[in-house]
C-alpha cells in the first residue's frame, strides 16, 4: 500500500534542544495510525512539522508524492492535510456553524452548499442542536468534536489529531472513536497522537513510537507495545499497552 504521507530524515531543534531527530515513517493511504511516546518525545512537534505550523530544519515530507516540507499550513490544507489540537482551537466568539465555515471562506461554490455540508457534519457528531451556539458555550468535549468536523470540511486525505481523547467524557470519546472509524471507512487516513494507548490499539492498524525525537518502533499495535525499546522508553513501567502515564 502506498503512503499518503512519507517522512524521511525529519529534524527540528529549538536552540540547543533537539525535538525531532531524523524521524522517518510513512502513513499508508486510508489507514489509522497511532503515534505514541513518553512526554517530550517529539510527537506534537512532529505534527507541527507535518501540517506546516513549524518548518523543519531538514528532511522530507511528501504528501501524495509531492514534497511539502517547510510549506505553510494553507499549502498543506490544499494538499489534503488538516489538523486538530490537544486543546481545541475554536473561534470562541462565533457560533458552531460559523466555525465550520471558516476553512471554506475563500473556496469556490455556493454559500448555501457549504452551509448544508457544515450542518451535515455537525449532525454527524451530534452537534446539530448547537448550530447557533457560540463556541465558548460548548463543553470541552463538544469543542473537540466541533474542531474535528471542521477539519473535515475540506474533504482531507489525512487528518492529524493531537490527543483527541484527552480530558473528555467517555460518551464524547466513544462518539469520536466511532466517527473516526466511519470517516476512515470512506478513505480518510488519520494520524493520532494519544496517551490513551488502549484506545489506539482498538482503532489503529499501525502504531509508531517515538523517543527522544526519533522513531524507535513501528508496526502492528501488538508488535509495538511489546517491543523492548518501547518498554524501555516508558521507563520500566511495564508494557505500553497498560496505558501511558504522564
Amino acid at each position: 500500500m502506498s503512503s499518503i504521507i512519507d517522512v524521511q530524515s525529519l529534524a527540528k531543534s529549538y536552540g540547543g534542544v533537539t525535538a525531532v531527530n531524523g524521524a522517518a515513517f510513512g502513513i499508508p493511504e486510508g489507514s489509522i495510525v497511532g503515534l505514541i511516546g513518553p512526554n517530550g518525545s517529539g510527537k506534537t512537534t512532529t505534527l507541527n512539522l507535518l501540517n506546516g505550523v513549524t518548518p523543519p530544519d531538514s528532511g522530507s515530507i511528501r504528501v501524495d508524492g509531492v514534497e511539502l516540507a517547510g510549506k505553510s499550513s494553507t499549502a498543506l490544507v490544499k494538499a489534503g492535510v488538516t489538523r486538530t489540537f490537544q486543546n481545541a482551537r475554536v473561534f470562541s466568539t462565533i457560533t458552531a456553524i460559523e466555525n465550520m465555515l471558516v476553512p471554506v471562506l475563500h473556496s469556490k461554490g455556493l454559500r448555501s452548499q457549504w452551509i448544508a455540508k457544515a450542518e451535515s457534519l455537525l449532525e454527524f457528531v451530534g452537534l446539530s442542536q448547537h448550530r447557533d451556539t457560540p463556541a465558548s458555550e460548548l463543553s470541552g468535549g463538544q469543542q473537540k468534536l466541533l474542531e474535528f468536523v471542521r477539519a473535515l470540511m475540506t474533504d482531507p486525505k489525512v487528518v492529524l489529531m493531537d490527543e483527541p481523547f484527552a480530558g473528555v467524557h467517555p460518551s464524547v470519546k466513544e462518539v469520536m472513536r466511532e466517527r473516526i472509524m466511519e470517516r476512515n471507512a470512506s478513505g480518510t487516513a488519520f494520524l493520532i497522537v494519544s496517551h490513551e494507548i488502549p484506545d489506539l490499539t482498538r482503532l489503529c492498524s499501525m502504531i509508531i513510537c517515538m523517543a527522544e525525537g526519533a522513531v524507535i518502533a513501528s508496526g502492528s499495535p501488538s508488535e509495538v507495545i511489546s517491543h523492548p525499546s518501547v518498554i524501555e522508553a516508558y521507563l520500566g513501567h511495564g508494557p505500553a499497552g497498560r496505558g501511558e502515564r504522564g
